[in-house]
C-alpha cells in the first residue's frame, strides 16, 4: 500500500461534493412552516460546531506538517485517516476520526459548503441530539463500507454529508407531502449527480458516500423526527445498525489480517503501517 500514500495527495482517496444551490433558497426554508412537522427552532449550532471542529482539525494537522516537515499523507495517518490494515489490527477509532479529516484545503471548503447547506436542515427537522447521531453514524458506516470495498486509504466528511441527505430520505417515508413540496425531485437528482461524479473521476470514495447514504437512513430511522415518538420499529433499526458494525468488523479483519500477515513474513509491509506499528509497539 506505500504507492497509495505516495501518490500525489490530490488524488487521494476522498470526497468532494456537487451542491444545488437551490436549496439555499429562501423559498425552500420558508415552506418548512406549512404543514404537519415540528421543527427545531434554535439556531443550527450543531452544525456549526461540526465545521469549526473540521476547520481545526485541518489547522492543526496542516500546521504540526509544517513546523516537523511531515508529509500530507503521513499527517493523515497519524491524525487518523482510514487505513484497512491498522482498522483490521485493531485500531477502529480510525471509522470515526476519518470522517473531521481533509485533504488540502480545495476538499476542506467543498466538504464544508454542503454541511453549511445540508447541515441546518437536517438539524431543525431532527433536533440538535437526533442530528449528532446521524452525522457521527453515517460517518461511520461510511468508513466502514470504505474498509471493507476500497482498498485505498482514505479521509473526508463526504460519508457523513451523504448520510445527512439519506436522512431527508426518511423525512420522505415520514411526510411525503411535505417533502414533494419542499425539495421535489432535487434531492434525487443531487444523490445520483454525486454518485456518479464518484464513479468517473477518480480518487473519489464512491463506497464511502453509498455507505454514508445507507448509515443516514438507517440513523434517522432509529432515531426519528424530532420530537417524533414513534418507537415500535426503532429497536429493529438499531440491532440492524449494531448488526452492520460488528459482522463489516469480522469481516474486514479476517480480509486484511492476511494482507498483514504475508507482509510482515515476507519483509515487505509498506513503510506506512510499519511506522504507526512501530509508535504502537
Amino acid at each position: 500500500m506505500k504507492h497509495e500514500w505516495d501518490r500525489d495527495p490530490d488524488i487521494i482517496e476522498g470526497e468532494y461534493e456537487v451542491i444545488d444551490e437551490e436549496w439555499e433558497a429562501d423559498g425552500a426554508h420558508d415552506s418548512w412552516g406549512n404543514g404537519s412537522v415540528r421543527l427545531n427552532a434554535r439556531p443550527p449550532y450543531i452544525t456549526y460546531t461540526i465545521l469549526g471542529l473540521n476547520v481545526a482539525v485541518w489547522l492543526v494537522m496542516s500546521f504540526i506538517g509544517t513546523v516537523f516537515d511531515i508529509n500530507l499523507n503521513y499527517q493523515l495517518m497519524y491524525f487518523g485517516a482510514k487505513v484497512n490494515e491498522l482498522i483490521a489490527a485493531g485500531q477502529y477509532w480510525r471509522l470515526f476520526t476519518a470522517m473531521f479529516l481533509h485533504v488540502g484545503v480545495m476538499h476542506l471548503l467543498f466538504n464544508s459548503y454542503a454541511l453549511y447547506v445540508y447541515g441546518p436542515i437536517v438539524e431543525k427537522l431532527y433536533g440538535k441530539i437526533r442530528f449528532a447521531v446521524i452525522y457521527i453514524l453515517s460517518g461511520m458506516v461510511g468508513s466502514l463500507f470504505s474498509y471493507l470495498f476500497s482498498p485505498n486509504p482514505a479521509a473526508g466528511a463526504s460519508g457523513a454529508i451523504f448520510g445527512l441527505m439519506g436522512s431527508l430520505l426518511y423525512f420522505r417515508k415520514r411526510k411525503r407531502y411535505l417533502f414533494q413540496r419542499t425539495f421535489g425531485p432535487g434531492l434525487f437528482i443531487v444523490i445520483s449527480m454525486n454518485l456518479l461524479l464518484g464513479f468517473i473521476q477518480p480518487g473519489i470514495d464512491n463506497w464511502g458516500h453509498i455507505g454514508g447514504l445507507i448509515g443516514g437512513f438507517l440513523a434517522a430511522n432509529a432515531v426519528g423526527l424530532y420530537r417524533e415518538r414513534k418507537l415500535t420499529d426503532k429497536v429493529v433499526v438499531w440491532a440492524l445498525i449494531v448488526v452492520i458494525f460488528v459482522l463489516g468488523l469480522w469481516i474486514g479483519q479476517r480480509k486484511y489480517s492476511r494482507r498483514i500477515i504475508y507482509m510482515w513474513n515476507s519483509h515487505c509491509a509498506p513503510a506506512h503501517v510499519a511506522l504507526f506499528y512501530g509508535e504502537l509497539l
